[in-house]
């Protein structure tokens, strides 16, 4: 499609979801060459409040932390100061979970970064399953620990699958910030601004000290959706039985632990600066993108379904006629549970990023789906 046909598509596609009542809020950024072509913010950040969403807005982030997270490991990469092929105990001496049968397999920096790693998410497993009875942390739905002692819950749980074996999405970015603030010998909060925030000039972080420019979250109902308050049990409409859990006054918890995974807040604009250095530019060498750009799974792609694969940049298309979708090969693509998605197309040097404060419809709801046929060719 051209720039102003994939601009018409997004435009209708937020004013499809705002009349339908399937979102409270958005922002959704489209980029060419590294510009911004379109920015619409739409909708209410905050609805009982009657406070209208703009472009400046803080959105909590879920899972759009992970590319933030990759990037600042991608940094260090190519500063020398760390390599795919490090096991993970060369920065964590004490990460080192075990297999049912008590052998402790060797865990690669690339095998977190690819998702490859023998972890999982306490969403994929059942309420009562092993995750849960070690009180592991997703780093969205609860606080109160530390990222050490989340990191001893994580490896205290047996391994199901031996690392570099299968992909499945997990905990493993969150390993990866612990190793990223290893690597620094600084928190990952201040290792994240020195490696990527600040360079970049943009914002987001782990904390928000002011929330009254930070949209308030909402969950999928009838006749619209309903305000998040402590925490809050959403399920995930394509799989029934995986429920996500959220707190979003985590946010504002000063003693929150940074989650590489899904624990940063920001605008919109940053996560679209931040996505553009996976595809060009100066802020990571062309080795190292090639590297983040490079399929790491054979498998069906668990979660994208055929056409997909996985690489450290995300979902990466495969196969545009086994994906159904009009897209060219070598795009990226992921979420957030808060109610977000984006898309990059490095082939046409575009990028786009729709934020929105409703999950998880904004995720892998209609609107989602519409954003991404906006994007297709």
């Amino acid at each position: 499609m051209s720039i102003p046909t994939s601009i018409a598509a997004l435009d209708r596609a937020v004013d499809k979801a705002l009349s339908e009542q399937r979102i409270v809020g958005c922002t959704v950024m489209l980029s060419e060459n590294g510009r911004p072509v379109h920015i619409r913010s739409a909708g209410l950040a905050d609805r009982e409040a009657g406070v209208p969403m703009r472009p400046g807005t803080w959105m909590r982030y879920a899972s759009i932390s992970k590319p933030f997270t990759t990037v600042a490991a991608l940094r260090l990469m190519d500063m020398g100061r760390l390599t795919a092929g490090d096991p993970v105990t060369r920065w964590l001496p004490g990460f080192t979970p075990a297999m049912p049968d008590g052998r402790r397999p060797v865990i690669t920096i690339d095998q977190l970064m690819s998702h490859l790693a023998g972890l999982d998410y306490p969403f994929n497993q059942p309420p009562d399953g092993p995750y849960a009875r070690a009180g592991v942390s997703d780093g969205i739905g609860d606080t109160g620990i530390t990222l050490a002692e989340n990191l001893r819950r994580i490896a205290s749980v047996p391994l199901d699958r031996m690392p570099g074996t299968r992909w499945r999405y997990s905990v493993a970015t969150d390993v990866l910030g612990a190793v990223i603030e290893a690597a620094c010998d600084m928190p990952l909060s201040d290792a994240m601004a020195r490696l990527v925030t600040d360079p970049l000039g943009i914002e987001a972080g782990f904390h928000v000290d002011d929330a009254a420019n930070l949209a308030a979250n909402y969950a999928d109902d009838t006749p619209q959706p309903r305000r998040m308050q402590g925490l809050t049990h959403v399920p995930n409409p394509r799989h029934p039985g995986q429920i996500y859990s959220y707190l979003p006054e985590r946010i504002c918890d000063p003693t929150a632990f940074p989650s590489g995974g899904g624990g940063m807040a920001g605008t919109a604009q940053a996560a679209l600066t931040l996505l553009e250095t996976l595809a060009a530019g100066p802020f990571l060498s062309d080795a190292i993108r090639a590297e983040a750009h490079r399929n790491r799974i054979a498998q069906r792609h668990p979660m994208r379904g055929p056409g997909w694969g996985h690489a450290w940049a995300g979902a990466v298309l495969t196969d545009p006629v086994a994906a159904g979708i009009g897209l060219p090969p070598g795009c990226f693509s992921w979420g957030g549970i808060y109610g977000h998605s984006w898309i990059l197309d490095p082939l046409r040097h575009r990028c786009v990023v729709a934020l929105t404060n409703t999950a998880v419809e904004g995720m892998n709801g209609k609107f989602a789906a519409r954003i991404a046929h906006a994007m297709a060719e």
